[in-house]
């Protein structure tokens, strides 16, 4: 049955390459009012441990058809529906025998909060848009993608929100965005949540107060604001100053600016960034009661993380620093997006934490000619003791992480198909005695990833 499985969606793929070749319109000009496109992702995960914990896997598998129709006036319309199947995985509803924790890793390409539910879908954006040459503005269910909510496109599909969204571009140097945002779909769920909702769908870790956190079902929160502003000096240099409000819980600053340096008689770029990040509790921080809350208002958290590197048409090199300091933790909801720290490493986070040091690298090497991206992450991660829970929410140690990846978009065939591979290996850097819960999802660890997508439009 699994091989009849793989073997089928493989003939879809070549079926789709097929079919979009053969009805290629004669002619150009005659565009359809509706414009679709067709989307598959196929995810192999798996995650081993050094240790004798518990091993799974997990094989994924999505599709998605998204329409839109032509602009009449600047204003349109956009609809996408998903689906969700699990393949073939291990039993991710039984717990590891030695901590009697749930996995974390490939759960997350299902329902979270239903992994037993092996086929599922859902509308994902369901829009009214109006464009011009200055003014754009949304009002649905869409995309994401600022500093602090974003896609973290790691599984099967990403998160979305409804509200609306505005922006503004007067000239070539500015642009502005406000986004008012009411509902969310995360990333790895079925449905679509109220904002308080979707705090605390994924692991929600320990409270300052050393118990298991208690804010799931529990955060009230209406809605979140995110307002930015992007400005060009020049070619090379550029600023961006966001503010993301989240209705009784925090207020969170971030300015950052990246600048290039030419280098004399070289093709090479030198790179310098420097982000400066301030946060504070606001309202009840979701809850009245201290052992509910979700963040502590009395909370002032900064966070200043810096880069300098060497980049070039085809290699860039990245050297990352970022500390975290100031009073309680710093919260973002895992639930809404990663990290926007130059430092981040996909597939961990520095969120939840004070008193973090951390420091990164990153190395790329682009071959376009044979569609081919090579790249690598490795990090040391310094945090607080995993006992400490006033300052380290989910009991992390501190560790040393690294990840090799391979992007392939195919030239010469496989139009529209791209391959992705991830190699990750986290290790415990602190001595001593472990706790298992400490390990467990965490450390000593080797995670892998490979995915293909395959996309077909049509006008």
């Amino acid at each position: 049955m699994k091989s009849l499985i793989i073997t089928l969606t493989i003939f879809s793929l070549s079926f789709a390459q097929s079919f979009a070749k053969d009805t290629e319109p004669e002619n150009s000009k005659a565009k359809s009012p509706i414009q679709g496109t067709i989307g598959l992702r196929s995810f192999w995960m798996s995650t081993s441990y050094w240790e004798d914990f518990k091993d799974d896997y997990a094989l994924g598998q999505s599709a998605y058809l998204q329409l839109k129709t032509k602009s009449y006036k600047g204003f349109s319309a956009v609809g996408r529906y998903t689906v969700f199947g699990n393949v073939w995985s291990s039993d991710l509803l039984e717990r590891d025998p030695v901590t009697r924790n749930f996995n974390r890793y490939e759960v997350g390409l299902f329902d979270v909060l239903d992994p037993s539910d092996r086929f599922f879908g859902k509308v994902e954006e369901l829009q009214i848009r109006f464009d011009s040459e200055k003014f754009n503005a949304v009002l649905g269910r869409m995309d994401i993608n600022t500093p602090f909510i974003n896609p973290q496109d790691g599984r099967l599909s990403p998160t979305y929100v409804e509200g609306l969204r505005l922006k503004y571009r007067p000239n070539s140097k500015n642009s502005f965005s406000a986004d008012v945002i009411g509902r969310m779909s995360p990333r790895s769920t079925s449905r679509w949540f109220d904002i308080g909702e979707t705090i605390g769908i994924y692991p929600v870790g320990q409270s300052e107060f050393g118990m298991p956190s208690k804010y799931q079902g529990n955060t009230k929160s209406d809605f979140f604001t995110v307002l930015d502003w992007q400005h060009k000096f020049d070619q090379n240099l550029q600023l961006q100053v966001n503010h993301t409000l989240v209705d009784n819980i925090s207020s969170t600053y971030l300015t950052q600016v990246v600048k290039d340096w030419d280098l004399k008689n070289s093709s090479n770029k030198l790179v310098t960034g420097l982000q400066a990040i301030v946060q504070h509790g606001v309202g009840e921080g979701g809850n009245p009661e201290p052992e509910k809350r979700f963040k502590n208002p009395g909370d002032l958290n900064m966070v200043i993380s810096a880069r300098l590197g060497i980049k070039n048409p085809r290699s860039i090199l990245y050297f990352n620093y970022t500390r975290i300091d100031g009073k309680g933790r710093f919260i973002n909801p895992r639930e809404w997006g990663r990290d926007p720290f130059f430092t981040f490493i996909p597939r961990e986070r520095n969120e939840g934490y004070n008193q973090v040091d951390a420091f990164t690298t990153y190395y790329q090497r682009n071959l376009p000619e044979k569609g081919l991206q090579l790249y690598g992450f490795a990090g040391l991660h310094f945090l607080p003791d995993p006992a400490n829970a006033e300052l380290n929410k989910y009991a992390f140690p501190s560790y040393a992480q690294a990840n090799l990846g391979t992007k392939f978009s195919p030239k010469d065939w496989g139009k529209g198909l791209d391959f992705h591979f991830i190699l990750m290996s986290k290790l415990n850097l602190i001595s001593g005695e472990m706790k298992p819960q400490w390990i467990y999802n965490k450390v000593n660890m080797v995670h892998v990833n490979f995915i293909v997508n395959y996309t077909l439009q049509w006008n």
